[in-house]
């Protein structure tokens, strides 16, 4: 992909491809809770975007458009022409944006929790994952442990790892665009999504962490002609790893569907 190499974990199982795109500050092991019950049903192409886990670290370059153009090119790479995409949070824009420029080539997409026009939560967000990205693993596992004693210590490691193991630059760029761009950004997104293939909205719970707002995921299904809208009341941004069988029974049956 040019300069940039996205690593890839594939997951062989039964039935067609399935693309993983995880969120920012996070990596492609972030799907684990549900990895299981995929493959069951699904041949599973996990991947870590630019500037997260072993994927390459460019010093600048992670617009939408960089983001994008990887996805595309991976595909390409990996030789699949319909695969069905799930993203979460920034992996689900991606993959709005890609599948927006390219109605015809996946087969059906789901999209979880991603924050299209929630701009005050949004750049409230990139400054607490600015502040921890530079903090020490320890540090932040201790942050966690307070914040979310339901977590293992297994779990709070991971996304200590995880968030400080991202380039500095994806938050820095993404919080010095965000204020600006990100509302008209969600909006354009939704104006493109006419011709989206079969999609599923997962949306969590405002008011417990989720930063896709009811007002647009009503206005999402309501845009897009083949959408499906799922929420879970009560949770937060990270439906697959806070309710995994939850999850997996709204994912798998839709995706199954998918021509």
């Amino acid at each position: 992909m040019g300069d940039v190499s996205l690593a890839a974990a594939e997951y062989p199982g039964e039935g067609p491809p399935v693309v993983l795109l995880h969120g920012i500050g996070s990596r492609g092991v972030s799907w684990w809770p549900v990895i299981d019950g995929l493959t069951p049903f699904f041949h599973l192409y996990v991947l870590d975007l630019r500037g997260h886990g072993d994927s390459s670290t460019p010093a600048a370059g992670y617009d939408g458009a960089d983001y994008v153009g990887d996805l595309e090119q991976a595909l390409d790479g990996l030789g699949l022409e319909r695969p069905r995409i799930i993203g979460h949070s920034l992996g689900a824009l991606v993959t709005l944006a890609w599948a927006s420029l390219h109605p015809a080539r996946a087969a059906a997409l789901v999209l979880e929790d991603p924050p299209l026009r929630t701009v005050p939560r949004t750049l409230e967000l990139f400054d607490e994952w600015i502040a921890l990205a530079a903090m020490p693993p320890a540090a932040v596992a201790a942050i966690y442990q307070k914040r979310y004693p339901a977590w293992s210590a297994e779990e709070r490691a991971r996304r200590a790892a995880s968030i400080t193991g991202t380039a500095p630059a994806v938050f820095q760029e993404a919080r010095a665009r965000a204020e600006r761009t990100l509302r008209q950004q969600g909006e354009h997104l939704v104006s493109l999504s006419r011709r989206l293939p079969p999609t599923l909205l997962v949306s969590g719970d405002v008011t417990a962490g989720g930063l896709l707002a009811p007002a647009d995921a009503d206005l999402f299904a309501a845009t897009v002609p083949r959408a499906e809208v799922v929420q879970f009341p009560g949770a937060g941004h990270s439906l697959h790893r806070e309710l995994p069988d939850e999850f997996l029974a709204a994912v798998v049956p839709f995706l199954q569907a998918a021509g």
